[in-house]
């Protein structure tokens, strides 16, 4: 869309694309609604997109396997790369790519002169594997959540090369791009931060009423997210002075949080993203201790809520915020550190909703419209490397 907008758009290559009118057809039920919605993008025009048939039937075939480290997904991927390849090679035209299925394109396109842009999704994969297994080690009762992971899957490979045939380099966060040069990364990187829906996440303007400090968590309850640190934190908190509300759309762990059965956990699951913003408006601050994120996506939402976020350096978070200005910065990987702010928190909510308001404020600074931009700046310094 980036792209798109500044008139720089050749071709999007993908495994299926849907009209617009097809979210509207009831007949093939909810399902495919659902599908057809999220395929579909206002403002791109279809005849810039091109299709890969045989991409999407392997795509098919690992939703019906079910298993992350299915061999249809792998195939899948591979099979949309080349397609992408042969795409720029017809048109001449530069290629930015997703890191999950950038190197076969790559590869192609290595004697081309074509500029070859990698969008590095999550940090790099090596780097990853490297910090589940460190992390495993430091906590034995979540390295079955670790190991769940996608990047420990033996269909990444003993290490993710798209880096090394990169020209240059989009990430979200320069969490991410210090990962890549752990791995040995020499292309340029460019940081460009995500956005955030300003309308849909609005900022509220009473301070949350419950007793309880009020924690909110966001996504998948995996020790990649710092479960077991946060779960700590909050188990050595006065009993009855914090309650969690894990907002999921996944079942929940229960080896994860074996041993802290005292806490008060409410669970919100399956809501869309207008009722979430309107929930966690209620929370004192929401928790996202992460030991790896490429960005972080719910810190935004929460902040442009007015809601101030405690987060890792591991994290997008680290690019913006200040601690107890706009919100709460930890080091990853300790429960102490999570503990300490809570127990600030604890006698300091006025100050907290404070934070939130200067959070809104930074928010506003994180636009999609804004995000597009930078990603086109990045974009044409990459082209001209």
């Amino acid at each position: 869309m980036a792209l798109q907008e500044y008139g720089a758009l050749e071709a999007l290559v993908t495994d299926a694309y849907c009209p617009a009118s097809w979210s509207r057809f009831p007949l093939l039920g909810a399902s495919f609604q659902r599908f057809a919605t999220a395929r579909y993008a206002e403002g791109l025009p279809t005849d810039k997109v091109v299709t890969s048939c045989s991409s999407f039937i392997r795509s098919l075939g690992s939703r019906i396997d079910g298993r992350k480290d299915s061999p249809h997904l792998a195939a899948a991927d591979k099979l949309l790369s080349a397609k992408a390849a042969q795409v720029a090679l017809a048109r001449k035209a530069p290629l930015i790519a997703y890191s999950y299925y950038a190197e076969p394109a790559f590869r192609l396109l290595s004697s081309s002169g074509l500029p070859r842009i990698l969008f590095q999704v999550h940090p790099q994969a090596k780097f990853l594997r490297d910090l589940f297994v460190r992390e495993a080690a430091l906590v034995p009762e979540a390295a079955a959540s670790l190991m769940r992971e996608a990047e420990m899957s033996p269909a990444y490979g003993d290490a993710d090369g798209s880096f090394a045939e990169a020209d240059a380099v989009i990430c979200a966060s320069s969490f991410t791009k210090h990962s890549l040069e752990y791995a040995g990364a020499k292309a340029p990187v460019h940081v460009v931060g995500y956005g955030v829906d300003l309308d849909v996440f609005s900022a509220r303007t009473l301070a949350p009423s419950a007793k309880p400090l009020t924690v909110g968590f966001i996504g998948a309850l995996s020790q990649r997210k710092g479960a077991r640190y946060l779960l700590g934190a909050m188990a050595a908190l006065p009993k009855g002075s914090a309650k969690l509300i894990l907002y999921t759309r996944t079942s929940v762990d229960h080896d994860l949080i074996r041993g802290f059965e005292s806490i008060e956990v409410e669970v919100r699951g399956g809501l869309s993203d207008a009722a979430l913003a309107a929930d966690i408006k209620r929370c004192d601050l929401v928790a996202l201790p992460s030991i790896a994120e490429g960005f972080g996506l719910v810190i935004l939402e929460a902040m442009a809520c007015g809601v101030p976020v405690l987060c890792t350096t591991s994290t997008g978070g680290t690019d913006f915020i200040r601690h107890r200005q706009n919100g709460l910065l930890i080091e990853p990987g300790s429960t102490e550190a999570i503990q300490r702010e809570l127990a600030w928190a604890l006698t300091h909510r006025d100050e907290l909703f404070q934070i939130g308001l200067a959070a809104r404020v930074e928010a506003e600074r994180h636009t999609w419209a804004a995000y597009r931009r930078n990603f086109f700046a990045a974009y044409v310094t990459s082209t001209k490397a």
